[in-house]
């Protein structure tokens, strides 16, 4: 199965081609604009690897949470590319793929947050078993604080992702001390294509596609424009 995978929730954009769950290449830009940098990207893996778009067999997109603009120019384009070829589709937690970038242990947490802006962090927690991510705590907006001393109360060994970790790193640190492991290396702290892709074939060989005109963006938190309609109803 010739997959295409790629995620937008985070300033740089990743595109990963796979044979199933084998990645065949990938590719990580750092856009300005992920509507000008997303479909070149898409070209360009397709051309390398010696394939067109008709080639395609299924589509897998990280479908946040992280940037609303990011996140749903990726969605769009999985969507179009998905009925357009009338091909599978797999959306994909950004967060639960970010999570498998961890070295974790079998009693450590793994705690993907990624800066949600306005001194927020999109963070979950995941236990990483044989079978995958065990989700412990479900995708959700918190103050860094607040997740901090919610990881703490676990009692356990927290491997913090992303560049919400990174932003309020000092925070993570004295809330949870010696609990906290954070990657020293920079690629470790941003979801990857490939993966978003693994997780996206073994949805669809689970027979989970999602229906294009149905899948929506994991935004965890109403948009300003949501917020204003809220405001004036």
């Amino acid at each position: 199965m010739l997959l295409l995978a790629f995620d937008t929730a985070t300033p740089s954009t990743t595109v990963a081609l796979l044979d199933s769950a084998t990645p065949i290449a990938e590719m990580r830009l750092s856009a300005a604009s992920h509507s000008r940098s997303l479909l070149p990207a898409v070209s360009e893996i397709l051309a390398h690897a010696g394939h067109t778009p008709r080639s395609l067999q299924a589509i897998a997109v990280g479908r946040g949470p992280g940037s609303f603009t990011g996140v749903r120019i990726g969605m769009t384009l999985a969507k179009t590319l998905a009925y357009a070829l009338d091909i599978p589709l797999a959306g994909v937690s950004t967060l639960r793929a970010l999570a498998h970038n961890a070295a974790a242990g079998p009693n450590d947490l793994v705690c993907p947050a990624l800066d949600a802006l306005k001194g927020e962090v999109y963070g979950a927690v995941f236990r990483m078993t044989s079978s995958g991510a065990q989700t412990v705590r479900h995708e959700a907006a918190s103050e860094p604080r607040a997740f901090a001393e919610s990881l703490k109360a676990a009692g356990a060994t927290c491997i913090l992702l992303g560049s919400g970790a990174l932003r309020y790193r000092d925070v993570f640190a004295e809330v949870l001390g010696d609990a906290l492991r954070l990657p020293d290396m920079p690629e470790d702290h941003e979801p990857r294509a490939t993966v978003i892709g693994r997780l996206g074939w073994e949805r669809l060989s689970r027979e989970e596609s999602d229906d294009p005109a149905l899948l929506e963006p994991d935004y965890c938190r109403l948009s300003e424009a949501e917020i204003k309609r809220q405001k004036t109803s």
